[in-house]
């Protein structure tokens, strides 16, 4: 598409803290709260395009907070930004990459809300602008989150009812293992034939606890496993992924385009969890699916929990990729009490349909967001 070089004239945020409609279990404690930075960005002739960088629990899978992002973008990243010419979604992915290290969320809202920016302009759907579209619906997992077999049972059955999953992710904790593992073996048991089991660690195991407990999940009947080990134990990983007959899911590992090479080159996982939020981004999430494609490792569509607004970018990245083999777990908006979209984005028979409107194709609730706004800022302007 032929984009006529254009300038922004604002970028504010709006720090949020939104209740979650059931406490999620992770293995570094309950999460009860979602906290996200709200990014809108407008060009000279008014239109406005919306992001957000969604922080689960807090710094815990990694060193961001939605303090520390919203700082990021009215220090540095607002005022460079405003100043630069946007001619295409791919450019601002670069420029921001190179203006700021790490910070993925943070470069994952402002590019998205660019993303949104650049397709109202255009009057399009934003898809259309990372490639076009390859499905119009996801699979979505859902992750059970009480921690206890019956528990999750009752809330797989529940899901299933309501929404239709057929696969679900659980998480495993470092402590009482046998008993965790004991769990998931019986969440798998009883949802055999009906749904899928995925299981993510993420990070709390070392290689010894993953030589002995994955090959008795392996036995049960688990899909995948995601992240057992640190991210450094690149050697680690590749024994496991070498022994096992399921998926070795990379998640946290992902930190840039070079790990996902030297993870692809050693055979360390067999697939890749996309995250934006993650990544820095739809464009770099996209990146990485191109390693993944070429090396055969298989795709993962990952949340890092967003409302419909980051749901909706992730589905459309999604949507646009050749091969999605293991689904994904777009359930944000399920899980949230307060939705900051007029029409939030939902899951039937298992499925999400894609957003089919001009840019990420949601619209702000303003009155609502009103009610959850702890945190605001003007980050930046450009005089006409």
């Amino acid at each position: 598409m032929n984009i006529e070089p254009f300038y922004l004239k604002s970028i504010t945020t709006q720090c949020l803290d939104l209740p979650l409609l059931q406490p999620i279990k992770m293995s570094f404690g309950n999460v009860e709260k979602l906290n996200v930075v709200l990014i809108r960005v407008r060009d000279q002739e008014g239109r406005m395009g919306i992001g957000e960088a969604s922080v689960l629990g807090g710094p815990y899978w990694g060193s961001d907070s939605v303090e520390s992002i919203q700082a990021v973008i009215e220090r540095y990243i607002a005022p460079a930004l405003v100043r630069f010419p946007i001619t295409g979604i791919e450019a601002t992915s670069t420029f921001l990459s190179r203006l700021i290290r790490g910070n993925g969320p943070g470069r994952s809202g402002v590019e998205m809300a660019v993303l949104d920016l650049l397709g109202r302009r255009l009057n399009t759907s934003s898809i259309n602008l990372l490639g076009g579209c390859c499905r119009s619906q996801l699979p979505v997992a859902w992750t059970l989150s009480t921690g206890s077999l019956e528990g999750d049972v009752e809330e797989g059955e529940r899901a299933i009812l309501a929404r239709g999953h057929r696969r679900f992710k659980v998480k495993l904790g470092r402590e009482n293992i046998a008993a965790d593992v004991a769990r998931v073996a019986g969440i798998v048991d009883a949802f055999n034939g009906r749904a899928t089991v995925i299981a993510d660690v993420n990070q709390g195991w070392d290689l010894t606890t993953a030589l002995r407990y994955l090959p008795q999940l392996q036995e049960a009947g688990l899909e995948a496993i995601e992240q057992p080990l640190l991210v450094n134990d690149l050697e680690g990983a590749a024994r496991l992924a070498g022994m096992l007959h399921m998926d070795v899911i990379a998640d946290e590992a992902l930190t840039d385009s070079t790990i996902a090479f030297s993870l692809a080159a050693r055979r360390a996982v067999t697939a890749f969890a996309l995250k934006p939020n993650r990544d820095g981004g739809v464009v770099n999430s996209r990146r990485l699916s191109c390693i993944a494609q070429a090396a055969r490792i298989k795709l993962y569509g990952g949340t890092a929990l967003e409302t419909s607004i980051g749901t909706a970018a992730n589905a459309l990245l999604y949507g646009s990729l050749p091969e999605l083999q293991l689904g994904s777990e777009l359930f944000g908006p399920h899980r949230v009490r307060d939705d900051l979209t007029l029409k939030s984005l939902t899951v039937v028979d298992g499925m999400l349909q894609l957003p089919d409107g001009i840019g990420l194709g949601v619209e702000l609730d303003e009155d609502r967001i009103l009610d959850l706004v702890v945190a605001e800022k003007d980050c930046a302007s450009r005089r006409p």
